[in-house]
């Protein structure tokens, strides 16, 4: 269905909701306790997470820096965003830096996003943060599924053509993502089916006892990286933050879609940066209307801490 209000429209009426709900931008500091927390959570981070995105930008911008002169040309190569829709990267302003990483926090937790757990002003978008968050869970399965995979390969010691290895680890991966866009149920055990049929083991066991124990050890090695706290997830889920959050920040053309690709190529997932930009495009909207129609309150807050 189509909404029955667009553009400026929209925005006016989700601004007066919220004010008859709870009060003037003045009130904020006492009726919307939720936001004044989620704020307040990312108040301290903020310029520190600002700082490394700004370090990782100008990392990946030199080699197009072109001095001639005495001045600074860049040629930056063209790149196609996944929904054609170009979206305006964070230039540092504070409500608009501090809503951006709000949301990307609030989506890279474990525990699953409900409607008591978001601040006031984003109560709406539960369905929605809901599926980035669940986008980004893929993403670290899928991510760590193939790096527990490739570490199998290399100790079969049966694939010395680091090529043919990374191939087969890019279809495995192409397989497993399959399978969990099919069934949201699917677990370890289907995805270690799935790596059973690409193992050099796995394809040669004519001994049913050999390949049962390859898959045994697949699930304990999977099982132990997807648990929080371990090595293996850490590293991993921190590559994928980093990678949703250059594209948060920078947007979705060129800059930030490197960004993710540089975080994503450190684990070996870089096959995965159009997913990250999907789920990352969703936060900027989120992120952009809530801007626009909460400034006020956002501002108030800010300006109080």
């Amino acid at each position: 269905m189509e909404p029955l209000l667009k553009g400026p429209a929209a925005f006016d009426h989700l601004e007066n909701a919220l004010a008859y709900h709870y009060g003037s931008p003045s009130d904020a500091l006492t009726s919307l306790p939720l936001m004044e927390q989620w704020i307040s959570s990312r108040w301290h981070g903020k310029d520190q997470e600002w700082n490394e995105h700004k370090n990782s930008f100008l990392n990946w911008w030199q080699p197009f820096m072109v001095k001639t002169n005495g001045n600074i040309v860049t040629s930056v190569p063209s790149v196609a965003t996944n929904t054609g829709n170009h979206q305006p990267e964070c230039n540092g302003e504070r409500v608009d830096l501090l809503v951006r990483l709000g949301l990307l926090k609030l989506v890279s937790g474990i525990s699953g996003i409900t409607e008591e757990s978001l601040p006031e002003t984003l109560k709406l978008n539960l369905s929605r943060l809901r599926a980035v968050q669940a986008q980004i869970q893929k993403i670290i399965v899928i991510s760590t599924s193939i790096l527990v995979f490739r570490q199998i390969l290399m100790s079969e010691q049966a694939l010395v053509n680091t090529v043919e290895m990374e191939n087969i680890a890019v279809r495995c991966g192409k397989e497993v993502l399959e399978l969990l866009d099919r069934s949201e149920e699917a677990g370890v055990e289907e995805i270690v089916e799935i790596m059973s049929g690409f193992s050099r083991d796995g394809e040669e066991a004519s001994n049913t006892n050999k390949l049962q124990s390859w898959k045994a050890v697949m699930s304990r090695m999977l099982v132990k990286s997807l648990q929080a706290g371990d090595t293996v997830f850490e590293r991993i889920s921190h590559a994928v933050y980093l990678a949703t959050r250059g594209v948060v920040l920078a947007g979705n053309g060129p800059q930030g879609r490197k960004l993710a690709e540089m975080a994503l190529r450190r684990v070996g997932a870089v096959d995965l940066t159009d997913r990250v930009v999907a789920a990352a495009e969703l936060l900027v909207a989120v992120a952009t209307v809530s801007v626009n129609v909460h400034g006020q309150w956002y501002k108030y807050l800010t300006d109080n801490m």
